[in-house]
């Protein structure tokens, strides 16, 4: 717990800025794929973890800057996404007819234990990895304590989340994203492949994460469990911001649960404020009860 003094809450205010930016990205990567293909991708969590893999690898074999370093392991991390959509969960999605929801997460909490346990057994000589070429740097602004990687953060996190805001509301493959989400049935009509828009928004939502994880394993390092947490906080963000909600609502969202986390340890020790996330979560479901159902539109054969 912090003492409740001016200097603590501005220095929480930014750190929260800081980690709610994070979560803003999480929640509209995680929020797109769900909202648009119906698919529960638990497997987020690898996709994560081995787009920083990647980019810690790329950096210290080739001595890649970060941004170049970044770029390679979210692209990664894009490909493992759409792998997985095109190899095991479209095939899934066909096969299981009504049950394709219950059985593509199944499936895909499987990839997520197996890509797991796959990083450690690849780098099983180092228990985390560490990201090279960015150096560090604390800027003190009266009380406050800003540091390079954390503004890097939140003009990465919020230049990608207003850009795809942009695809999204002005663009034909924004329409065209829009129109699958709310009939993929409809949308064959017109001459739209929703297999095809799935595989976009995997590679869109997959690219977003890596981004995330590359950025926060450059403040701490690369760890076969890294992907975990985020994936919570992805699927928090995307169920409060509501699916299918515009990507700077969400990102507003995931914004604000990161202020309030941070804010509360004015009143808690911060290895509980994580549980300021759950509390939320609760009073939100008590205050506005939904049915999954009601949330996510089945897949069917059609539009798998």
């Amino acid at each position: 717990m912090s003492d409740l003094t001016l200097d603590n809450f501005l220095q929480l205010t930014v750190a929260g800025i800081v980690s709610g930016s994070a979560y803003a990205l999480l929640g509209v990567a995680f929020g797109l794929i769900l909202s648009v293909t119906g698919r529960f991708h638990f497997a987020f969590t690898f996709t994560y973890t081995i787009s920083a893999y990647i980019a810690a690898e790329v950096g210290q074999q080739y001595g890649l800057p970060l941004w170049l370093a970044l770029i390679v392991g979210a692209l990664v991390g894009a490909v493992f996404g759409v792998l997985f959509e095109r190899v095991v969960y479209r095939p899934l999605a066909e096969k299981s007819g009504a049950y394709a929801l219950l059985v593509i997460f199944v499936a895909s909490l499987g990839l997520a234990i197996i890509g797991r346990n796959l990083i450690a057994l690849v780098w099983i000589d180092t228990a985390s990895l560490q990201i090279t070429g960015f150096t560090n740097a604390g800027y003190n602004i009266g009380p406050v304590t800003l540091t390079k990687l954390g503004i890097v953060q939140v003009i990465v996190a919020w230049i990608l989340i207003l850009a795809l805001g942009a695809v999204l509301s002005y663009t034909g493959l924004g329409r065209i994203v829009r129109a699958v989400r709310v009939n993929p049935e409809m949308s064959l009509v017109v001459g739209v492949d929703p297999k095809t828009v799935y595989l976009a928004v995997f590679a869109i939502g997959s690219f977003f994460g890596g981004v995330a994880a590359v950025l926060n394993a450059t403040q701490t390092a690369a760890s076969p469990d890294m992907g975990f947490n985020p994936l919570f906080y992805a699927f928090v963000v995307a169920f409060l911001a509501g699916l299918g909600r515009h990507p700077v609502v969400v990102g507003l969202v995931g914004l604000f649960l990161g202020l309030i986390e941070s804010w509360s340890a004015l009143f808690m020790s911060t290895q509980w404020t994580s549980l300021v996330v759950f509390g939320i979560l609760f009073i939100y479901v008590a205050l506005r009860p939904v049915q999954l159902r009601g949330m996510l539109r089945r897949p069917t054969p059609a539009t798998a």
